[in-house]
């Protein structure tokens, strides 16, 4: 939170997603965050234990608040994709050619994708796409082609641990088709939302 308040912080945040989606129409949905704060358990615990080794800093409510608020905002498949595009060209934002992160924190955030992006799923999805990606608790899943494009897929039926279950196997179909060595081509991103009937 580097000095600064929540709310403060949140503001932040959310310039940065409007910079990196080139999309300023993009909000947090409070009943989100305000449904996350409300099953918090876990998370405080997680926060409690690593301020007792001096790991964390700040106030633990305030961090959570935070956090809750950064996991809760409302984008759809195309604002996604979009969002991600700074990932897929080593920080440099497609949008504007503006340089958003150093190359190194691209592949360190790519590498954390790849390694933790789908919770306890993050194997699987690494074996099944074999492409950095991050699920959201919304059944958004944002997938990164260094190099190539950024893919979002959206559907809401999660699996055991908190994935998107089609959204997994659209992703896991897409790289195996034709259709990916055409995308993987062209420098572009792709928006799929899914419904239950999909597959």
């Amino acid at each position: 939170m580097m000095g600064h308040k929540p709310k403060e912080t949140l503001g932040e945040i959310l310039q940065f997603v409007h910079l990196i989606a080139d999309d300023e129409s993009i909000r947090f949905d409070h009943k989100v965050a305000a449904s996350e704060m409300a099953h918090k358990d876990r998370n405080a615990s997680l926060a409690h234990f690593m301020k007792s080794f001096g790991r964390l800093r700040h106030d633990v409510d305030n961090v959570l608040g935070t956090y809750f608020h950064q996991c809760s905002i409302a984008m759809n498949c195309q604002q996604l994709a979009s969002a991600g595009l700074y990932l897929v060209s080593n920080g440099v934002d497609k949008h504007s050619g503006v340089r958003v992160i150093n190359e190194k924190r691209a592949r360190r955030i790519n590498s954390l994708m790849m390694m933790c992006g789908h919770y306890d799923g993050s194997g699987e999805f690494a074996y099944r796409v074999g492409l950095p990606g991050k699920s959201g608790v919304g059944g958004g899943i944002l997938t990164i082609a260094p190099g190539k494009g950024s893919i979002a897929v959206w559907s809401p039926g999660l699996d055991h641990v908190g994935n998107s279950k089609l959204g997994l196997k659209a992703l896991e179909r897409f790289v195996q088709k034709k259709l990916a060595g055409r995308f993987l081509q062209n420098k572009i991103y792709m928006s799929i939302c899914l419904n239950r009937f999909f597959i």
